[in-house]
């Protein structure tokens, strides 16, 4: 099943706003969570799918409940 790019872009327009709001680096966040920079841009751009686990341990890091990254 294919997911809504609209959704992908949504979802990493709110972990940039978070990451940049804690003015953090990618390499910053990505080396917190354990994963390589690129893909956590990619995350951003709305260009990869997130898995459960990471959607997990980015809500953890930025302190908010998982449901917080999702769009509706």
């Amino acid at each position: 099943m294919e997911i809504d790019p609209q959704r992908l872009a949504e979802l990493g327009a709110r972990l940039r706003r978070l990451r940049e709001d804690r003015a953090e680096t990618q390499i910053n966040v990505a080396q917190a969570v354990g994963l390589h920079r690129t893909y956590l841009g990619r995350l951003e751009a709305g260009k990869k799918n997130i898995t459960v686990g990471v959607l997990y341990r980015l809500a953890d890091h930025f302190g908010v409940a998982a449901a917080t990254l999702l769009p509706d």
